[in-house]
């Protein structure tokens, strides 16, 4: 970024990058929800998770309970703001599939809602200067506001431009970096930007909807704010990237710990989905072999996996094959 009037991201993909994408990439495979209902509440589950742990690392002092309760429309105590930010925070996410993350008309809109009834400059960039303070100590100068709208413009055409040259987990990490960087607004700057996270990976695998990684985020919120400040001081977005790919592998193993234990699939019937993944073709005494498990024992959990909807036959025994579901 040499050129202040213009962004250009810069970052470099490790190898330790690429093996948490593969991570990243099974652990969605192995995520199966087959049941409605039950897609239903894990997605109203994720969405409070989220909502809540974004809005409290900007200090939102509501409880998990108290975020539910008015996303289920109950009467809660609290401050009006703080219930508003809730409320602004739900319209947002439960209307999540209406925004098109490559527009910057979107992202605009998106910040009216956020921010519904606090700024009066809702919706627009601001236009005075910004910085972050550690006590009396500035720590970081955002970029004068007369370069944001080129900034903003840079970062939507970088995005539009790298769609399908760079992956989505790096590319929603790309976005979240230099878009604090550009500190586009006056407030709800953080709120926004993990809303496009989240935006980003839910348009490139639905599956996301079931995946709270504010909550990951929230959890880890120090080392947050540290990797977003090395990134400033290194002049790259490496640091980011590292830090937003173990909260989504991680926010994604914890959900599918739960969901396969929902559905109550064993150790071996899920390495029985990898396999099949891997070689669709593959017999029962190679996933004997493989297993180290009896004929038998591959037969009873292959049914299991049938009875589950989650995997079926196609074509006879000799010369068919296996289909994930």
């Amino acid at each position: 970024m040499e050129n202040i009037n213009t962004l250009k991201p810069i970052f470099y993909i490790t190898d330790n990058n690429k093996k948490y994408i593969k991570d990243i990439e099974k652990k969605l495979e192995l995520l199966i929800i087959n049941d409605t209902d039950k897609k239903r509440r894990l997605q109203t589950k994720s969405k409070v998770r989220s909502i809540y742990s974004s809005l409290a690392i900007e200090a939102n002092s509501l409880s998990l309970k108290s975020v539910e309760n008015i996303v289920d429309k109950n009467p809660v105590l609290g401050s009006r703001k703080e219930i508003q930010e809730v409320k602004n925070a739900n319209e947002l996410y439960e209307h999540i599939k209406e925004y098109d993350w490559k527009s910057e008309k979107d992202l605009l809109k998106a910040h009216t809602l956020m921010m519904k009834y606090f700024e009066d400059d809702n919706s627009y960039y601001r236009t005075h200067g910004e910085g972050i303070k550690r006590g009396k100590k500035i720590i970081y100068s955002a970029p004068e506001s007369i370069l944001v709208p080129s900034l903003m413009k840079n970062l939507f055409e970088f995005m539009a431009d790298n769609e399908k040259k760079i992956h989505p987990l790096i590319l929603s990490a790309l976005f979240h970096y230099y878009f604090v960087y550009i500190h586009p607004f006056s407030d709800g700057n953080g709120r926004i930007a993990r809303f496009w996270v989240s935006l980003i990976l839910t348009n490139w695998n639905s599956k996301f909807e079931f995946i709270p990684i504010e909550e990951e985020i929230y959890l880890r919120r120090q080392e947050y704010y540290d990797s977003i400040s090395q990134c400033h001081i290194n002049g790259n977005a490496n640091v980011f990237i590292d830090f937003l790919l173990t909260c989504i592998n991680s926010s994604l193993e914890k959900t599918t710990q739960k969901t396969t234990q929902t559905i109550k699939l064993s150790k071996n019937q899920r390495k029985i989905i990898e396999l099949i993944k891997e070689n669709a073709k593959i017999t029962r005494n190679e996933l004997a072999d493989t297993l180290n498990i009896t004929p038998d024992g591959v037969k009873y959990n292959l049914k299991k996996l049938v009875d589950n909807d989650i995997i079926e036959r196609i074509g006879p025994n000799n010369g068919g094959y296996w289909q994930v579901k």
